[in-house]
């Protein structure tokens, strides 16, 4: 089979089968713990050209990782976990700097919103402790988050990657039967690793939790990410013990995205539902259309964009002399390829400027230290407002940023590859097929978008988010 939709994918997991698969530890559901790596290697064999969707673990850089424990520990003694209603955990993605100290663009919006009873637990990305924090009620996890991950290496026994092997059969088996995709041998392996370690970490995970949860006391957990099967154990706690959970949107969601659409069959399931969050709260309703995950849907808005577009001066009274091609986070090489022929192509009438996906920033700026690849521009702007104000067009396949460049940019183009129809099989933007393709749109006269912009960016978030608030605090569970 070529190519599938993700609603034929989804047959894999229509069975009752998936909801046998349990941990010895409290009966925890296991196939939530494997299940978006399993979607996504059998996406990338029929999406993905350079680059898979899923790969082993790097190995963590010891002398970094001991650098930012160390500056971790030292704030975290500076600033105990406090008791709150509300606590909001994040991955620590979405920083950027406001007024010379570190904001989360995806969680401290809600905590200034409501910051008298909110606390918040962040992660660490690539491994950077940001100093001089807005939010001074923010502790990190990765003291615990280290020790978790450990014990899934160091707690793993032979029963654990057989129940592991036992489910990433039967998915495979699955795959095949129903669609005539298989997965090699060495990605089976890789997932079965990967679920072992997960099945045996579970119990610190859930201790850790639970001694989290006891210790806060929150009524409403905010996690980002919350759909995503790796937070399952987290959404099981907080069911147990009573916690409102819901996920505010922190970028793309569609009909193609593994964490936000699920099979008929595990969206009736009660106990698949403990293993999601309560509520999703999205930017918009034309995002709650997108996706079927079997949640409450509030439309809040989205604090960023809002925030951005009014502190933002006319973006037609600037000079918009860029081309701006966007990431996904994979496959980066596709991207520069693309870029490099639109250079050539464009002979210099506009400037070509690409822009890594936060995930691979780091490692993009190591790759290419000079911000410069041939006639292309790598963009170093941290926060992405700041490029679609120049930018005469802003393009890619899979990225929020597409919807959020609507208006800012002069236009906005969908590169509709295989990859991009898989996730957005009905979309506002002009299509290009290929470089020559997009500079004969780029100079057509047609710059609209087929949606209403409230549908996609709900005014008035904080009014939106509080009366969330009100009434989730208000309710029991």
């Amino acid at each position: 089979m070529q190519q599938a939709s993700f609603a034929q994918l989804l047959e894999i997991e229509n069975d009752p089968a998936f909801l046998t698969f349990r941990s010895s530890v409290e009966g925890t559901l296991l196939w939530p713990l494997i299940r978006n790596q399993f979607y996504r290697l059998l996406i990338s064999g029929l999406y993905y050209q350079s680059a898979p969707l899923v790969a082993e673990v790097p190995s963590v850089p010891r002398r970094q990782a001991l650098v930012s424990l160390g500056q971790v520990v030292r704030h975290n003694l500076r600033h105990r976990a406090q008791q709150g209603d509300v606590l909001v955990m994040a991955t620590g993605a979405g920083s950027f700097l406001r007024d010379g100290k570190w904001f989360n663009r995806i969680t401290d919006y809600l905590v200034e919103a409501s910051p008298a009873n909110t606390v918040t637990i962040e992660g660490l990305m690539d491994w950077h402790v940001p100093q001089q924090r807005w939010n001074q009620r923010l502790s990190y996890w990765l003291p615990w988050q280290g020790a978790i991950s450990l014990s899934g290496r160091v707690l793993q026994r032979k029963r654990h990657l057989h129940q592991a092997r036992e489910i990433v059969e039967y998915a495979g088996l699955r795959a095949i039967q129903l669609l005539d995709l298989h997965i090699g041998d060495r990605d089976k392996d890789m997932l079965v690793g990967m679920l072992a370690r997960k099945i045996a970490r579970l119990p610190i995970m859930l201790y850790a939790y639970r001694r989290l949860f006891e210790r806060v006391r929150p009524r409403l957990l905010m996690m980002e990410q919350a759909c995503y099967g790796d937070f399952s154990p987290i959404n099981q706690v907080a069911h147990e013990m009573g916690i409102r959970v819901a996920e505010p949107q922190h970028g793309m969601v569609s009909v193609g995205h593994d964490a936000y659409c699920y099979a008929p069959l595990l969206r009736d399931s009660q106990a698949f539902r403990a293993c999601l969050p309560h509520d999703f709260l999205a930017y918009g309703a034309w995002w709650t259309e997108q996706i079927n995950v079997p949640v409450n849907k509030w439309v809040i808005g989205h604090p960023h964009y809002t925030e951005q577009r009014q502190g933002m001066l006319n973006p037609q009274a600037q000079e918009q002399n860029d081309i701006l091609l966007l990431s996904d986070g994979i496959e980066f090489s596709i991207y520069l390829a693309l870029a490099t022929e639109l250079a050539a192509l464009l002979k210099g009438r506009y400037r070509v400027v690409l822009r890594p996906h936060p995930l691979e920033r780091a490692r993009i700026g190591l790759q290419y230290p000079g911000g410069r690849v041939g006639d292309v521009c790598i963009d170093g702007n941290r926060d992405i407002y700041s490029s679609f104000v120049t930018a005469r067009a802003v393009a890619g396949e899979v990225s929020t940023g597409l919807f959020e460049a609507i208006g800012v940019a002069g236009q906005v183009m969908l590169w509709e590859t295989p990859k991009a129809r898989f996730s957005y099989p009905e979309h506002p933007f002009s299509g290009f097929a290929n470089a020559r393709e997009f500079v004969d749109t780029l100079h057509s006269s047609d710059r609209s978008v087929s949606v209403v912009e409230e549908d996609l960016w709900a005014s008035g978030w904080r009014d939106n988010y509080n009366g969330y608030l009100r009434q989730v605090l208000d309710e029991s569970v």
